[in-house]
């Protein structure tokens, strides 16, 4: 099942401590719940004495340690001692991401989890917040770019591994013989803009670049929806899950709810899409001028052949297969 559509499907609890909920894994007892207020309530269960933690206020997150809460689920009803992770019931558009992201970190915690051991998985989703109210790290047409590059590899697990987590890493997916960045545009020409570094592959290995073209459509893709579909090849790998939607969330930034916004039309992206050699791409000599050390150039790639052979959906699958 979906947890996040689980949660949908949830009715608002009755109180702080008396919640309906999902259980989350079979090893602990770990549960997500509906607020009174209708926001998502993760309730992780402690196992060391209560002794007094203080809670943690945040914009959009609170928490709070050892509490006692009688959580109900399809298999019964049991009262237990539990950390309560919430998020705003005002921003709606953070619970997908709060729920996706989080419930990965939590799949990762020990079977008896002391709050100390709950203490640092919070901790992850803390800093996941913070992000979000920092600037983007990159515009939506990228990431979109890249989360469907993703989506179309028959190996999503080793190209997600291989997806850049830090934006001023050089190449977007770097693996020990071989790079790919991907370009977007949202316009009929393939108009790219590169730094001259993001062309010099490897030198043990292959260098790619793929380029897609967008067309904006009411009623498309989002980002949120690609990284869905993403999410579900790698049901089974929790830090990869959580990867996924760390950098979306640090790519998106403080825009979040703004660029959710942006959808495109993934069957033209997929008609658009071209994969070349990094040589194939027209760019300006190496600098001789050790004063110049980074030199940024766009280039129309319209009628620019590549010399790959096969189509780009098989080559795609050949870099990550």
């Amino acid at each position: 099942m979906d947890l996040f559509a689980g949660f949908a499907d949830l009715p608002l609890a009755q109180s702080t401590a008396d919640l309906v909920a999902v259980a989350l894994s079979t090893q602990r007892r770990d549960f997500l719940a509906k607020a009174v207020d209708g926001s998502p309530v993760f309730l992780l269960h402690d196992a060391s004495p209560a002794t007094y933690f203080p809670a943690i206020e945040l914009k959009n997150i609170s928490v709070q340690f050892h509490s006692t809460c009688r959580v109900t689920t399809t298999d019964g009803t049991l009262e237990g001692q539990f950390a309560v992770i919430a998020c705003d019931a005002t921003v709606p558009e953070l619970h997908e991401i709060f729920v996706r992201c989080f419930s990965a970190a939590v799949e990762q915690l020990p079977a008896a989890s002391t709050t100390e051991n709950l203490q640092h998985c919070i901790q992850t989703l803390l800093d996941l917040f913070r992000v979000l109210g920092l600037p983007g790290s990159r515009e939506v047409a990228g990431l979109w770019a890249e989360l469907f590059v993703m989506s179309k590899c028959n190996n999503v697990a080793r190209a997600l591994r291989a997806w850049h987590a830090d934006p001023f890493e050089r190449f977007d997916f770097s693996w020990s013989n071989g790079c790919l960045e991907v370009k977007a545009a949202v316009k009929e020409q393939r108009v790219h803009e590169f730094a001259l570094e993001q062309l010099q592959p490897p030198i043990s290995g292959g260098g790619f670049v793929a380029s897609v073209l967008l067309q904006s459509m009411n009623g498309g893709v989002g980002v949120t929806d690609l990284a869905n579909t993403i999410e579900q090849q790698v049901a089974v790998e929790p830090q990869l899950r959580q990867k996924l939607w760390e950098n979306v969330a640090a790519a998106l930034g403080s825009d979040f709810s703004e660029r959710l916004d942006h959808r495109f039309d993934p069957s033209f992206a997929e008609r658009s899409l071209s994969i070349y050699a990094m040589g194939d791409i027209p760019a300006p000599e190496q600098p001789g001028d050790p004063r110049i050390t980074g030199v940024r150039f766009r280039v129309d790639i319209s009628s620019v052949q590549s010399s790959l052979v096969g189509s780009p959906k098989n080559l795609v699958h050949s870099l990550f297969g």
